[in-house]
């Protein structure tokens, strides 16, 4: 190869491996705060609605909070959070998390339990439970956070990850849902969002078992002003060194 050619190619790929270290480190961060509850309901909110029976406590061992109905044990640690009442409710848990500038990828993970005594599911497109209308269901949602935490409006939500149809399984142990929120994120990067996991029952008891929340995000790094200087120090001292050793 020609000598020049030779000097030039090298400059150039000295060049892309300086930008290249520069740019594409990938950080990954948890959004997610005390997923698993052993802290109790630090990070989370708890919203019911006016003139709700029970709300979502946390549970222990094989007993429901509030009317000690027989459940499974939390899917990890020692508690999991569970709707329980002695009559009808609606109830909401939520937490909100800041997706980060640069997100690239996000999987949500979460193992939930379902508990409907009623036998069967009714779903209207409400979480009111003092309508006329018989109303036997949970759902896991990420919304906006300007929404009611209890709307159902398809404005509000911006992604379904979990419901209870009507045919699902009355009674269930935990099972781990996971979802791939990568395009949802990055399309949200820098913006604050809500996930809300919600029950509401007007027919018979239901407790919502809800363990082992999280939600891993990566990003790729942007350098910052100073790091792109020095890249380009650099490459100028590579260039410079080039012309010096050309001169006779």
């Amino acid at each position: 190869m020609h000598r020049a050619k030779r000097g030039r190619l090298t400059v150039a790929i000295a060049a892309a491996v300086l930008i290249t270290a520069a740019s594409t480190a990938a950080q990954a961060a948890p959004l997610i705060i005390n997923g698993s509850f052993e802290s109790g309901f630090t990070s989370w909110s708890r919203l019911d609605q006016l003139g709700s029976e029970g709300t979502f406590g946390l549970q222990t061992g094989t007993t429901s909070p509030i009317s000690g109905s027989t459940v499974p044990a939390p899917a990890g640690g020692a508690f999991a959070a569970m709707t329980d009442a002695l009559g009808p409710g609606s109830h909401v848990l939520y937490q909100d998390f800041l997706v980060p500038i640069g997100t690239t990828s996000g999987t949500l993970s979460f193992d939930v339990f379902v508990g409907n005594r009623a036998g069967t599911f009714f779903t209207p497109i409400t979480l009111d439970f003092s309508t006329p209308a018989l109303n036997q269901q949970a759902r896991v949602d990420i919304i906006a956070t300007s929404a009611n935490a209890f709307s159902v409006a398809p404005g509000d939500i911006l992604a379904t990850l979990f419901t209870t149809p009507v045919g699902s399984p009355a009674v269930t142990g935990y099972n781990t849902i996971t979802a791939n929120l990568s395009a949802l994120l990055a399309a949200n990067a820098g913006q604050t969002l809500r996930l809300r996991f919600a029950e509401v029952d007007n027919v018979n008891l239901f407790q919502f078992g809800v363990d082992r929340v999280s939600l891993d995000a990566s990003t790729a790094t942007i350098p910052e002003p100073a790091t792109l200087t020095l890249v380009g120090l650099g490459i100028c001292g590579l260039w410079g060194r080039r012309r010096r050793s050309r001169q006779p």
